[in-house]
């Protein structure tokens, strides 16, 4: 339904990757653009996009192809068979988010203020709701473990690197 995914570039263990490393986690119908860092907007596209499925196989990004329309270097759309997302980069991050065709998502972006950064994400997305939708709410598991909003059951989706984290939720509340 919706999913996100983010890469630190400040992270100084998350190294510049090569034609190897892509190999491992390109599918054969994957496009490739000529952008420095591809690896990590592919990463990210087919992260989201496994988010997003909501599966509970591990994740395979041989398995996920990834469809891209470069639109500009900052940001560059995808398609991988009923999800689309779009890659966004700036100098410190790039990251992904990525819903089925017919949800539109609600995410944020932000720089980590606490050392618990599974705990400051939930707050901050509950804070959000309250402040931007006047919804309260609470973070809940769905039967497979997943989380999702006490209010409605509607999923959501997570993610943290280094110094950012990150939520997405559906535009449908």
């Amino acid at each position: 339904m919706i999913g996100i995914d983010l890469n630190d570039l400040s992270d100084p263990l998350l190294k510049e990757r090569d034609e190897n490393a892509l190999r491992l986690i390109t599918h054969p119908e994957d496009d490739f653009l000529n952008l420095p860092d591809f690896f990590w907007y592919l990463w990210t596209a087919k992260e989201s996009v496994f988010k997003a499925k909501r599966d509970l196989a591990s994740f395979s990004p041989k398995e996920i192809p990834i469809s891209f329309n470069q639109n500009s270097t900052e940001k560059v759309s995808f398609k991988s068979g009923k999800y689309a997302g779009v890659v966004t980069r700036d100098q410190q991050l790039i990251y992904s988010v990525a819903s089925h065709e017919s949800t539109s998502p609600l995410y944020q972006v932000f720089e980590r203020a606490t050392n618990d950064e599974s705990k400051e994400v939930r707050d901050s997305l509950i804070h959000y709701l309250q402040k931007n939708l006047n919804i309260e709410s609470e973070i809940i598991r769905d039967g497979n473990g997943l989380p999702i909003l006490s209010h409605q059951e509607i999923p959501v989706s997570f993610t943290h690197h280094h110094r950012f984290l990150g939520f997405a939720i559906p535009n449908f509340i």
